[in-house]
């Protein structure tokens, strides 16, 4: 069950309920209740039909019972309070986090310990150049694909190291691969990836100088934007950033290596804060 692909929280109940009982044999709605300590066996029935709400303490007394990881999970309580919230402030909140939770489900969890990975933005940039240039131990090869080029001695470094992490790997054919596409980085990182993103930031910067504007798309507009404008523009943003998701996913023969930098953040005090 792909549970990212749905919006509404009773059709993946109604699914999880049905994958449950397809499995045990002669389980039922009263055993289902039973399981998570309910009282009443119609309970389920009534909130997939939308007769009844879905409280909290029921919710999770029913996820460890489906079978999901900790971020399916997380993303059945989005969906939950996504389709509960009265208030327009909380469903958008809801449903930022909704989008943002499928882009990221394309990616693989870091292990904390490959903290190095994203300490030098050269082993990220390969490994997913590898991707895109048939790489079969050619070192030289990869180290003129990347722009600017690489010296040989580092690729050679690096790409072993990747192969060591486990997020590379040789195929029989010669052939060498991610082991997945996206990998998303441990929560304890924040202040490596801040240093790393304002490195990212840094090479646009300077991509603008040293790329033809045929080969690359640098735009930069000032908003004044209302409260409600500048969430719905995050929210657009998010839902950009699963587009692009999806379209890598379907994207079988890459062959070159892009960058894709997104910039939105306040330039200037709150007005409503401002002394008149």
């Amino acid at each position: 069950m792909d549970i990212y692909g749905h919006d509404d929280f009773r059709k993946v109940l109604a699914e999880l309920y049905q994958r449950r009982k397809d499995s045990i044999p002669g389980y039922s709605t009263r055993v289902f209740a039973r399981d998570c300590g309910l009282a009443n066996p119609g309970y389920l029935g009534d909130v997939i039909k939308g007769r009844r709400k879905l409280s909290e303490a029921a919710l999770e007394r029913m996820i460890p019972l489906f079978d999901l990881n900790a971020q399916e999970a997380d993303f059945l309580r989005l969906l939950v309070r996504y389709g509960l919230s009265r208030k327009s402030r909380e469903r958008e909140e809801a449903w930022r986090q909704i989008l943002s939770r499928r882009s990221r489900s394309n990616f693989a969890r870091l292990n904390p310990s490959l903290s190095r990975y994203y300490q030098d933005y050269r082993y990220p940039l390969l490994r997913t150049a590898i991707e895109a240039c048939d790489f079969r131990g050619d070192y030289a090869k990869l180290a003129q694909f990347v722009d600017p080029p690489l010296p040989l001695a580092i690729v050679q470094k690096f790409v072993r190291e990747l192969c060591e992490w486990d997020l590379v790997r040789q195929e029989p054919d010669g052939r060498y691969v991610v082991t997945d596409s996206f990998v998303e980085p441990p929560a304890n990182l924040t202040g490596v990836l801040r240093t790393l993103q304002q490195t990212w930031i840094g090479h646009g910067a300077e991509a603008i100088q040293r790329i033809p504007s045929k080969e690359r798309h640098v735009s930069t507009t000032l908003l004044s934007v209302s409260e409600a404008a500048q969430s719905k523009i995050r929210q657009r943003i998010d839902a950009f950033r699963e587009e692009i998701f999806a379209i890598l996913k379907e994207d079988s023969d890459p062959t070159r290596l892009l960058q894709l930098s997104i910039q939105y953040f306040p330039r200037s005090k709150h007005s409503k804060g401002m002394k008149s």
